[in-house]
């Protein structure tokens, strides 16, 4: 097998979804101006797309166990260009969501199975390095991206985006297609078997909770009444989730096996990243609208700034691959959820009169931070679960870390909005939510000393003996 090959082919689809992510930050300072919308609900349009997009991970993850990755990234990525062309055409904001959530869907598919297949057929001494090569292509969509979506939006407005979305994502179609090796799956077991015997209940009743968690974190968008108030989606989303706990509990192949969280290297290491990814989701969704708003920046220069902290990620995110075949410790991850909180006090100690170079340091070490622990956090993460629940991990990994990004923004969004609301567009209105990023960043450094001092790696099953 060519590793370079696969390589190729995994990074494909991820440069074609993370561009994306990248302009659409970019377009929302725009979309909120055009729609009149407040900062809760202009959040919204990123929820919109984080929630399916997190939803499904463990579904691409399970499936992929009786389907093989390979199709599932496939449909994924037919998806995600479905709901991209919708947005090239579509008007109202309602239907903007409903779009956005399709691409969500879609996109949701690309990063579990892409480490699937790499944590599948790469050796474990080639595994952080991979997967450090996988991983370096979101920063530099995260370079490329917000660049040339500002550019677009100054010259022909934020729908334009989608076209350069397309260009990207239908040509990692076809690279996905000849470089993924095909899968492995047992011959007995057909496809329709996988989707008759599968725990469809199991899935309505995860995504009914979340669903109902989100509108709780995030009400006045979706009920009418602020944030955190309408206790009906608190309890709604309680009681779902008391069920889809029994549930998995009494089923013989429940969607998620709750017994994976029993593996320590596994939890830890889940909990670091969810909050690694509300710290970046935080800063994609805030950044372009703090230097609008206090800078007077247009499209293409708050674009610049997110790519500055793409340029940042790159730096570290390689390095960090190396870093964990090398060393297998967990200090890397510390430093770097530690570099992330440095970042963050910065940013809510800002003063009045501090200008526009100091705002973009703090947000460039915060991209040191974040690309630093990223390798070493998937590799604790999976390297402790056996070969053939890979994908299954794999999915509900990815799962848990979007669920920070989700959650970085939706409530990210809630603070924001009452920070302004009381003190204006101004820097001490943005005070509150980087505290509250702040606070998130100190409790995943203090998670990180849960994770085992050196790397667990699971040993492969002993074959049986001949008779």
């Amino acid at each position: 097998m060519s590793y370079r090959r696969l390589l190729i082919a995994l990074m494909a689809p991820t440069l074609s979804v993370i561009t994306m992510l990248a302009m659409f930050a970019v377009a929302i300072p725009s979309l909120r101006a055009e729609f009149s919308l407040t900062e809760d609900v202009a959040s919204w349009l990123q929820v919109a797309y984080a929630m399916p997009f997190m939803m499904s991970m463990p579904l691409y993850g399970r499936l992929a166990n009786g389907l093989g990755a390979r199709r599932l990234l496939l449909l994924g990525l037919g998806l995600f260009i479905a709901g991209t062309v919708l947005l090239m055409f579509l008007n109202t904001l309602p239907m903007i969501f409903v779009a956005r959530a399709i691409q969500g869907l879609g996109a949701g598919g690309v990063n579990p199975m892409s480490m699937a297949i790499i944590m599948h057929n790469a050796p474990d001494d080639r595994r952080g390095n991979m997967l450090g090569t996988w991983n370096s292509i979101g920063p530099i969509a995260g370079m490329l991206g917000p660049l040339a979506g500002g550019i677009l939006i100054d010259l022909y407005g934020w729908r334009s985006i989608f076209g350069l979305s397309l260009a990207v994502a239908i040509p990692a179609v076809v690279l996905a297609w000849r470089g993924i090796p095909f899968d492995e799956r047992d011959p007995e077991t057909s496809g329709r078997d996988v989707l008759r015997t599968f725990d469809w209940p199991g899935v309505i009743l995860f995504n009914a909770a979340i669903v109902l968690f989100v509108f709780y974190l995030s009400s006045r968008p979706v009920t009418g009444m602020n944030a955190l108030t309408d206790w009906r989606l608190a309890i709604g989303a309680l009681v779902v989730g008391v069920l889809f706990v029994k549930l998995q509990r009494r089923r013989r192949n429940p969607f998620i096996r709750l017994s994976i969280f029993r593996n320590r290297n596994f939890s830890f290491a889940s909990v670091c990243v969810s909050i690694r990814m509300a710290l970046m989701g935080g800063v994609t969704f805030v950044a372009p609208l703090y230097v609008t708003d206090l800078f007077s920046l247009s499209a293409t220069a708050a674009g610049a700034v997110i790519t500055l902290h793409s340029f940042a990620l790159l730096i570290t995110m390689r390095l960090g691959g190396v870093l964990v075949d090398r060393y297998h410790s967990r200090l890397q991850i510390i430093a770097g959820l530690s570099i992330e909180s440095v970042a963050m006090l910065a940013l809510a100690l800002l003063p009045p009169e501090a200008g526009l170079p100091v705002v973009l340091t703090a947000i460039a070490v915060h991209g040191l931070g974040a690309g630093l622990c990223l390798a070493a956090l998937h590799l604790f993460a999976l390297s402790s679960v056996s070969r053939d629940q890979s994908a299954t991990a794999a999915g509900l990994y990815s799962m848990v870390r979007f669920a920070g990004s989700m959650f970085g923004q939706a409530v990210g969004g809630v603070v924001l909005f009452a920070g302004i609301s009381r003190f204006g567009l101004t820097g001490a209105g943005y005070t509150p939510v980087f505290v509250f990023y702040l606070l998130l960043s100190l409790v995943g450094a203090a998670a990180a000393f849960g994770l085992t001092p050196k790397l667990v790696v699971a040993r492969a099953p002993e074959p049986e003996p001949v008779v």
